[in-house]
């Protein structure tokens, strides 16, 4: 009986040393296999070099890694770059980016990149240029003309409203109100290169009143003969205004003479009572009286509709006009 026992324990015995040292040569060739490829991942350097770490600057990457094989760059951005030293690149917008390289496929390092906006460069040549002068009276027309190379549309503001007065390349204007006055041009829309320019709106003079003096008459009593002066006031009753007449005919006679420049629109200012930035229905589009009379000015005009509508003082508030281009 002792004797099968101890064959029992011996052949247990063997059995479990087996399985150890095929455990133990199944471990070591795994190692062997890890170790024989092993790549150590703590030494993966890489520099990020730019002039100006901007949006739209040009960034240079540049892997220093010792013994790597391949490489795969992910810039942060929904970007990357395979296979590159030193990749280059650029950022469409600004923020922080998380910078990944990754070695032999399985090793990474990760840096952050911080991109500002682009610094905006002004070009001089593109800068609103017009000269102003240094006073306008109120109710004086002011004409302006731009000067800016390659200007395709306008906007210009003279500093009594916050709305755009006028589109067009050399506008006129009048102040209602004096003071120091701001006029501005945007062009092409830019507003980055609009140009501010002051003028002084003076005041209109005023008319001097009249003085009313006493009128010494001297009395005669009844037989003739001349009693002491008594001293009167002669009474200046002041008069009802209105407006001279001008007649459709004669109106449109003096538009001719516009054309001709033997009249201007301040010939017109007396039948305007001063409102030569009176709104005018020209051929089914509104403008102002000027503005008419400068179109007229260039191109002239053939009446064939006209009407005026006067206020009781003869002042004409409201002018329709149709016509042609005149051709003489």
């Amino acid at each position: 009986m002792k004797g099968s026992d101890n064959m029992k324990n011996y052949h247990i015995d063997r059995s479990v040393v087996l399985f150890f040292v095929i455990t133990l040569l199944i471990s070591a060739t795994v190692f062997g296999f890890r170790y024989a490829n092993y790549t150590p991942c703590e030494i993966i350097e890489f520099d990020i070099n730019a002039r100006n770490y901007r949006v739209g600057e040009i960034i240079r990457f540049k892997d220093n890694t010792k013994g790597a094989i391949t490489r795969e760059w992910h810039f942060g951005d929904s970007s990357k770059a395979d296979a590159r030293v030193a990749p280059f690149h650029t950022y469409e917008k600004p923020g922080e980016y998380e910078v990944n390289l990754v070695i032999n496929g399985k090793c990474n390092s990760t840096r952050i990149v911080t991109i500002k906006e682009k610094v905006f460069i002004l070009d001089s040549t593109k800068l609103a240029k017009f000269d102003v002068p240094k006073s306008v009276k109120v109710g004086e027309v002011l004409k302006l003309k731009d000067k800016t190379l390659n200007a395709r549309s306008w906007e210009w503001r003279f500093g009594e409203t916050a709305e755009i007065n006028s589109k067009k390349k050399n506008p006129v204007y009048i102040y209602n109100e004096p003071g120091l006055k701001t006029i501005t041009l945007v062009v092409n829309g830019d507003v980055r290169y609009k140009t501010q320019k002051k003028i002084t709106v003076l005041a209109k003079e005023k008319k001097k009143e009249k003085v009313v003096r006493p009128i010494i008459r001297p009395k005669e009593s009844k037989s003739g003969l001349k009693l002491k002066p008594s001293i009167g006031v002669e009474e200046n009753k002041p008069k009802e205004f209105k407006a001279p007449f001008i007649s459709k005919k004669a109106f449109e006679a003096k538009l001719l003479e516009v054309y001709k420049k033997t009249a201007t629109a301040n010939d017109f200012s007396p039948y305007l009572c001063g409102n030569l930035d009176l709104s005018v229905l020209a051929n089914k589009k509104r403008t102002t009286f000027l503005e008419l009379c400068e179109r007229i000015k260039r191109k002239g005009a053939k009446v064939k509709e006209l009407e005026i509508v006067r206020a009781e003082n003869n002042c004409i508030k409201n002018i329709v006009i149709r016509y042609s281009k005149l051709k003489l």
